[in-house]
């Protein structure tokens, strides 16, 4: 892996942001909860850069990139949006360049594509600081009163504010409910703005954003089709950032979002040259991640599986089990990478989004719902139906345990489409949707344990086929190994009935 491939440091951080009028000062923080001592202040002066695409992709994310100076904290920082008031802050330690580390970057590569992150805005801080600790010296709060001065970067729409902000530390949130029942004594109010970028950028910008889903009680199943795309995109680009950032289960959620919007074209959006190009793409973009997710999925697996079973050299089977995987999951996490810094992949994303825009209007800006119509709609799922019930059944005539084994591979394949399919049209049905689907969810528990224990079997084979083993450690991986093809023999047993209830409960979406 390159270096650009290193995932930068972060910290979590939970934090208030309050508008103060000019002059106000904080109220004294005495008496506070578990606080010792008197409180710490001193005053900093900050200087930040602020930077983001032309068409400010990044501020309609919510995400803040800037480089900062003065302060115990100087260099650069990205900022992610998470729940409530907590926020992810991703840190590099500052440098003599003007031009975004690509570290940085690159993690924003789906939403800013291939455009350039350029200098925004300039902002200045005066800022008195009140550290509030406990009897041992560790934070419990940092309180700031800020008076900012902010302009663009070219220097024009400068503006001037005071804002007091309160980032929870060891206290958590009982101590800052409490330091905010005192600001809002005093009389000061929660801040609407998220950022001071988007104070200081003001209604002067308008961000360029990714469509919006379409909402009405009666949607049409062309909206129906857009607004799971929406969805789906959506998830996509936020597993990408998560996978680049190494979070867990970032790479399952970004096949799942990959295949979801493959199956909802297939399913619904017809037979064209545009169509089967993103379906091709969408392939491919999965068949890259699959042995990324692979990794994360098997190896899990197999060391649970040993906590299972009395083995004898359980300890080095365990050792070779990490060995096992954990080559292969450098090798997959690079592949991975390499997928989504591709300009295939970038090209995709914008492909999607022209045909989520043309979802919604045709060549000459009208409303149209030509493409799909309710009987289609059902059509379609009663399809889907009638070719997972085939697979199912040929599994029957299955001459060996590898022909067995594939059937069932291949009902899969096609009950995950069907799966996808309900999904699209669940709003215009939510009550026999939702039924059918928590059968559908049953089947493909059933399916998809059956395809984990028969990769995880050939997992076994290929470590059992490796010379350095002992005959013990041999003789552990085939009882391991016997396990998952009783496994597989078990799912199996139960193909035939939870798919009869799935389908049953889905025959009423088109009936």
């Amino acid at each position: 892996m390159s270096k650009t491939d290193a995932v930068p440091g972060a910290v979590q951080e939970v934090e208030r942001k309050y508008e103060a009028p000019a002059e106000q000062e904080v109220p004294a923080l005495d008496n506070l909860p578990g606080v010792a001592g008197a409180p710490v202040h001193d005053s900093i002066q900050l200087s930040a850069t602020y930077f983001d695409t032309a068409d400010y992709r990044l501020l309609a994310e919510k995400i803040t990139l800037r480089k900062r100076e003065g302060g115990d904290d100087a260099g650069w920082h990205m900022k992610l949006p998470g729940a409530g008031d907590a926020r992810t802050e991703i840190q590099l330690p500052p440098d003599d360049g003007t031009v975004v580390p690509e570290a940085l970057s690159t993690l924003v590569r789906a939403i800013i594509r291939g455009n350039d992150l350029v200098p925004v805005a300039l902002i200045i801080t005066d800022r008195e600081r009140t550290r509030l600790n406990d009897a041992d010296g560790t934070l419990l709060a940092e309180v700031v009163s800020d008076t900012v001065i902010a302009c663009k970067a070219d220097g024009s729409g400068e503006s001037t504010w005071q804002e007091v902000e309160v980032e929870q530390g060891a206290g958590g949130q009982p101590l800052a409910d409490a330091i905010e029942a005192l600001l809002f004594g005093a009389g000061l109010e929660r801040s609407e703005s998220p950022s001071k970028l988007k104070r200081a950028l003001g209604t002067s910008v308008t961000p360029h954003s990714a469509p919006e889903a379409t909402t009405t009680k009666s949607p049409t199943p062309r909206i129906l089709l857009r607004n799971y795309l929406i969805e789906q995109i959506r998830a996509l680009t936020d597993a990408d950032l998560g996978t680049r950032r190494r979070s867990e289960e970032a790479v399952h959620d970004f096949r799942v979002a990959a295949r979801r919007i493959r199956s909802a074209l297939q399913s619904y959006a017809g037979q064209s040259p545009r169509t089967d190009a993103l379906v091709d793409d969408l392939r491919w973009l999965g068949g890259k991640f699959g042995d990324a997710r692979d990794v994360e999925v098997q190896w899990q697996r197999l060391v649970d599986r040993l906590g299972e079973i009395d083995m004898p050299e359980q300890e080095a089977v365990r050792a070779r089990i990490d060995e096992y995987f954990s080559a292969r999951a450098e090798t997959a996490q690079g592949i991975a990478l390499d997928t989504l810094n591709s300009e295939r992949y970038l090209t995709l994303l914008e492909n999607l989004d022209a045909y989520v825009v043309d979802l919604e209007f045709d060549a000459i800006g009208r409303r149209t719902d030509k493409k799909i119509s309710s009987k289609e709609l059902a059509n379609t799922l009663q399809h889907l139906s009638h070719k997972v019930g085939k697979r199912v059944d040929k599994v029957a005539e299955a001459t060996s345990r590898a022909d067995r084994d594939e059937k069932i591979h291949r009902a899969r394949k096609g009950a995950k489409r069907m799966k996808y399919a309900i999904e699209v049209m669940k709003p215009s049905n939510k009550h026999r949707a939702k039924r059918a689907l928590k059968h559908f969810n049953h089947f493909q528990d059933v399916l998809g344990e059956h395809q984990d224990s028969v990769v995880a079997g050939h997992h076994l084979l290929e470590m059992a086929s490796e010379h350095e083993h002992t005959s013990l450690t041999s003789f552990s991986l085939g009882m391991v190994y016997r396990r998952e093809l009783d496994i597989a023999d078990e799912q199996a047993a139960l193909l035939e009935k939870t798919w009869k209830e799935a389908a049953k409960s889905s025959a009423t979406l088109w009936r």
